[in-house]
């Protein structure tokens, strides 16, 4: 009997687990949209105003609390996933920009408080050399 008290004791906190996981949440802003990956190199820009006036793209201000990127093979990879291009991608404010490094293909997180910044910011993915092929979203 206890057994059984048990596990009805455990569904229900189960169900209650369940129901009280948010949607899945949307991105506030994405480049070059939600569902297709951009070309990042020397020259490409969301012209909004990003730290850098070129090989940057950036959303606009808000109050992000992750900002993500995927990133293919493309052009190519070798046997690590290492990529031909280096990206760094994180967050701005009016004094700095601060993030991660990477030349590896997959999917990439970072919260403006692990690069010690919080507040008003801008997401922002920044070419560092070669070519990417990316896709990028950040959430508030």
């Amino acid at each position: 009997m206890t057994r059984i008290a048990l596990l009805l004791a455990l569904v229900g906190v189960a169900a209650c687990v369940a129901l009280a996981q948010p949607s899945k949440a949307s991105a506030g802003w994405c480049w070059p949209d939600c569902s297709n990956y951009g070309i990042l190199n020397w020259n490409t820009t969301t012209y909004n105003g990003c730290w850098f006036r070129s090989g940057a793209v950036c959303s606009g201000w808000a109050y992000w609390s992750l900002n993500g990127v995927s990133k293919t093979c493309y052009p190519g990879c070798d046997a690590y996933g290492n990529t031909t291009g280096q990206i760094l991608y994180g967050f701005e404010n009016s004094d700095r920009i601060r993030g991660r490094f990477t030349v590896r293909s997959g999917r990439f997180y970072i919260s403006p408080g692990e690069v010690g910044m919080g507040g008003y910011l801008r997401a922002q993915v920044t070419w560092y050399a070669g070519v990417s092929q990316v896709n990028a979203a950040a959430i508030g």
